[in-house]
């Protein structure tokens, strides 16, 4: 019934239209005209509105560029209100550099965002909203990205949409370049004068950025060097021709940094031993948590703490994470800018201990230290060592002899020469075709033996035996000897170990290894008279 009344209604409108006054007739056909061309505007009007943009914002300098995003954000607006634009999403990027996409979340959150095709736009202001990259061709590269995914990157310095001119989208492509590397030399030229400028700063004596070293504070002077005022973190200069100089933090941590100086230089502490004070008195390190020997000897090696202005030990280059240090004839220093931390004398007394200590030692000088720990402690260890003032370093132990064992073997070279010529001789006696080569045996053109006598390695309340693996293809078998003693009144046993089936170059066996005596432990020198017969049938017979 209902569908049959929408029917008649439709006829009767018509019947209607047709019974009508020709020009009552007319006025209505007007205004049915004037409704449809209006629908027709309206369809027309939503159409042109239907495309879609990301607002990108960025500056640089945190805090001193408040209003800088909103007067982007106002003109991104505009342009898309002008351009039929609808801003559906805006990423920002508040103190951030332009040099990179490092820590621009906001960049590379829009980069993700085109991705979902959706977008017809990405709006900045201008090209060095953008960045300021210093490689054109990354640039061009996120751009890229952009339009890859359907999202055109427009800058509303460039002017309005569409582009009538024949030669629009060229021109625009070649300007568009320009600004980039123009934005971008402009990063590179403000860096060079930013660096000009610390260096002159710095070698007036004024401290030229950057937090101020643990145990100090920075200090605001005018232009006559007179005090203004202690600074708060990452607070800025009241007034652009003031300075800043460094000044003992007498209230915080400079007490702190005087008491390392005092244990370092008057007491004869060791790094080491300096935090260990810290850390049991709950004295914080600089960021917190605990104090470290590496710690320790950065404070003790800071020059400001005498003083002195110290700047350009590292540099990095534009756009990049990479720190790189200095050569020091780059360096500035300039002594006696502010009032020390400590005098002048005793970071220098500090300076010449670690010179002294960073002297590599000579093998005997080594072998003469190693002696008097052993004999005044009866034992080592590189931790004993480096709880010592004056000692050579695990590294110098190292690279002189191969580790701490081996060098103590160094400390009785008439010992392990004997016993070594004593098991050389016994060998001789049993084969009739004996090589005696450099240091080891050739025995019946067939096999080689070299011998290593060890002495007993005191660690805790046992010893261990340290033997050294001759890896060379020239030698076959490395016949450890341990010895009872640094007397070598005993030979305890003979451990063979074949070069094909020893993997490590240092085997260590305690005098509480049992599993290894076991396996290879020999009493005599059997196991090598039976080789030697073996491979020389006419070789002497053993002695019954």
């Amino acid at each position: 019934m209902q569908n049959g009344n929408r029917r008649n209604n439709r006829i009767n409108f018509a019947t209607l239209v047709v019974v009508l006054h020709e020009n009552e007739q007319e006025r209505v056909l007007g205004i049915i005209h004037l409704f449809l061309c209006r629908i027709i505007m309206t369809w027309w009007e939503k159409k042109k509105k239907s495309f879609r943009g990301l607002g990108y914002y960025r500056h640089s300098a945190e805090g001193r560029q408040e209003n800088s995003i909103e007067i982007q954000r106002d003109a991104v607006h505009a342009w898309a209100e002008r351009n039929n634009v609808a801003i559906v999403d805006e990423y920002i990027d508040a103190g951030k550099s332009g040099t990179s996409v490092d820590g621009r979340d906001g960049f590379l959150a829009f980069i993700e965002r085109v991705k979902q095709r959706d977008v017809d736009y990405v709006i900045c202001n201008d090209a060095t909203r953008w960045g300021r990259f210093q490689n054109i061709s990354e640039s061009a590269a996120y751009e890229n990205e952009c339009s890859k995914y359907g999202a055109e990157v427009k800058y509303v310095v460039h002017g309005d949409l569409p582009r009538t001119d024949e030669y629009g989208d060229s021109f625009q492509d070649i300007q568009k370049a320009l600004e980039q590397k123009m934005a971008g030399k402009f990063s590179a030229d403000l860096s060079k004068k930013v660096l000009a400028g610390a260096k002159k700063v710095s070698w007036q004596g004024n401290r030229a950025g950057g937090p101020a070293p643990y145990g100090t504070v920075r200090l605001e002077v005018n232009e006559r060097r007179e005090p203004v005022g202690i600074m708060k973190p990452k607070q800025h200069k009241s007034y652009p021709n003031n300075r800043v100089k460094l000044t003992p933090d007498e209230e915080g941590n400079a007490p702190v940094i005087r008491n390392i100086f005092d244990l370092f230089v008057s007491t004869g502490h060791v790094e080491k031993q300096i935090a260990a004070f810290l850390n049991e008195r709950d004295i914080p390190a600089p960021r917190g948590g605990k104090w470290r020997a590496e710690g320790i000897r950065h404070v003790l090696q800071n020059e400001q703490y005498a003083g002195s202005v110290v700047y350009n030990k590292t540099s990095s280059k534009l756009g990049t994470k990479e720190i790189k240090r200095n050569p020091p004839k780059d360096w500035i220093v300039v002594p006696g800018s502010f009032e020390p931390v400590v005098e002048w004398a005793v970071f220098e007394k500090a300076r010449d201990k670690f010179i002294l200590r960073n002297k590599r030692m000579s093998r005997e000088e080594i072998l003469e230290k190693i002696r008097s720990v052993f004999k005044e402690f009866g034992m080592l260890s590189h931790s004993l060592l480096s709880a010592l003032p004056e000692m050579p370093t695990k590294r110098e132990i190292t690279l002189e002899f191969g580790s701490l064992p081996e060098a103590f073997q160094s400390l009785y070279p008439d010992v392990t020469e004997k016993t070594q010529k004593d098991v050389q001789n016994m060998i001789k006696a049993e084969a009739n075709d004996v090589l005696d080569c450099e240091d080891f045996l050739v025995i019946n053109k067939m096999f080689s033996v070299k011998i290593v006598p060890v002495l007993p390695f005191p660690r805790g309340y046992g010893h261990q035996w340290y033997f050294r693996i001759d890896q060379s293809p020239n030698v076959d078998i490395t016949l450890g000897v341990p010895l009872r003693d640094c007397q070598g009144s005993q030979i305890l046993g003979y451990f063979p170990f074949l070069r094909v089936l020893t993997d490590e170059p240092l085997i260590c066996i305690a005098d509480s290894s049992s599993f290894k005596i076991g396996l290879f432990g020999h009493l005599d020198l059997r196991f090598i008279f039976d080789l030697i017969h073996w491979t020389n049938p006419n070789s002497k017979e053993t002695k019954k």
